[in-house]
């Protein structure tokens, strides 16, 4: 057996535990780099918790992100960075009425003349109305107002984008192409407009562009169900039965996955501390290859539930299945601060110190796994490999033998053992 397999860790140690270790795209607040006047003295408080408050927006802790930034602004109500991201939260919860006020305060009381930030502030926030306006349905002000925000931040690919989704509901085509092609000028992977290029050109009859946008689409952003729908449509058109009904498929799949995930992320706005409800929400995420998601789901998890061993083992076992252990070892780590007794992470981390090359550290976890369970082979096996590499040889084999006591019909000790006598 080769110890350094990480997949084959859960499986061994189970078996020689004889129970398990284990216990039993959402929306985001823009967070813009604006800067803000705070009287000096309270500065350092008014930051504090003001990052307290993105925090709760992160984690859809809504009403709390309320509360925090009103705070603040009961002791400064002209601060416009603050009354932003207040407007934002509005805009989250679909107070849609709320967030106008607040955003049309902040331009009443910003000069965007006054300086490059504050002309950004301006600018981001028409652009947030326009958003509010299209999603009213209200297309002519939602274009004063995206007009407005790319006047003002004309190097910001979601004011173009703007525009031309506003002229694609418009159905003015040329312009929708023009402004989406200036999104693309700066920034190449916005799949959203691939979206809208290939709805465009099915709209005019052009299926086999709109193959193109929708597999670039997909290529980009590969979790949108809709796009699946779409590039089917544009292979029936293109009389491609086969494929069409291949990519049906898969939008019924993609379908599926966002029906149960919706599901749970609606739960969890009512109970955000669930575990169970998380975890499960994670392996749906993992199910279908949604990495990042999951990842997203765990740190969530963790700090809505700092004391919960059971995230911190899952993200760590995570980022070890993908090469990442500069991540990986600092949640172990945190696991073994909370429940000194996870003989496992102490495995994990002999093997993730191992891949490192620091074998200091991976000898002391494991030592410490085998204090704890003096028949854990695996933990031997890992100590073994160590001493080889460092061409300790002779405590190497003394290991293997000790191992094939503990477990005599352990071929990968024997094969091992064998080997080295040989080389000696």
């Amino acid at each position: 057996m080769c110890w350094t397999n990480s997949r084959s860790l859960p499986r061994k140690i189970g078996m020689e535990t004889g129970r398990k270790y284990h216990q039993c795209i959402p929306a985001v607040l823009i967070l813009t780099a604006l800067l803000w006047l705070i009287p000096p003295a309270s500065r350092t408080e008014t930051t504090a918790t003001f990052q307290q408050g993105v925090k709760y927006v992160k984690l859809r802790l809504y009403p709390q992100a309320v509360d925090t930034f009103k705070s603040i602004l009961s002791q400064q109500p002209t601060n416009s960075h603050v009354l932003f991201q207040l407007a934002n939260v509005y805009k989250l919860q679909d107070e849609l009425e709320l967030a106008i006020e607040t955003f049309n305060t902040i331009l009443t009381i910003t000069d965007p003349k006054d300086s490059p930030t504050h002309s950004r502030r301006y600018g981001l926030t028409h652009l947030a109305l326009s958003e509010i306006y299209c999603k009213q349905s209200k297309l002519d002000i939602a274009e004063q107002h995206a007009k407005e925000a790319v006047q003002k931040c004309p190097t910001e690919a979601n004011t173009h984008y703007r525009l031309g989704y506003i002229y694609t509901h418009q159905a003015k085509f040329d312009a929708a192409h023009t402004a989406f092609k200036h999104t693309l000028a700066r920034n190449p992977d916005f799949a959203e407009v691939y979206e809208w290029l290939g709805l465009i050109a099915l709209m005019q009859h052009k299926p086999q562009q709109a193959l193109g946008h929708y597999q670039t689409a997909i290529q980009k952003k590969p979790y949108a169900q809709s796009n699946y729908y779409n590039l089917a449509k544009a292979y029936r058109l293109l009389g491609n039965t086969a494929k069409a009904a291949e990519h049906l498929k898969v939008f019924e799949q993609m379908k599926t996955y966002y029906d149960k995930t919706y599901a749970i992320e609606g739960a969890l706005a009512e109970d955000p501390t669930n575990t169970t409800l998380r975890l499960k929400l994670a392996e749906i995420h993992l199910a279908h290859k949604h990495v990042a998601a999951a990842i997203a789901t765990y740190q969530a998890l963790i700090q809505l539930n700092p004391t919960f061993t059971t995230g911190y083992d899952k993200l760590a076992r995570l980022y070890m299945s993908l090469h990442k252990p500069e991540h990986a070892i600092p949640l172990f780590e945190k696991l073994l601060e909370l429940n000194p007794d996870a003989v496992e992470a102490h495995v994990r981390l002999g093997w993730l110190y191992t891949q490192l090359t620091s074998f200091d550290k991976a000898e002391a976890h494991l030592q410490a796994a085998i204090q704890k369970m003096p028949q854990l082979t695996l933990a031997y096996h890992g100590l073994a490999e160590i001493y080889t590499k460092q061409g300790q040889f002779q405590k190497a084999i003394d290991l293997y033998r000790h191992i094939t006591q503990i477990d005599p019909n352990d071929s990968d000790a024997w094969e091992a053992l064998q080997n080295l006598e040989r080389s000696q």
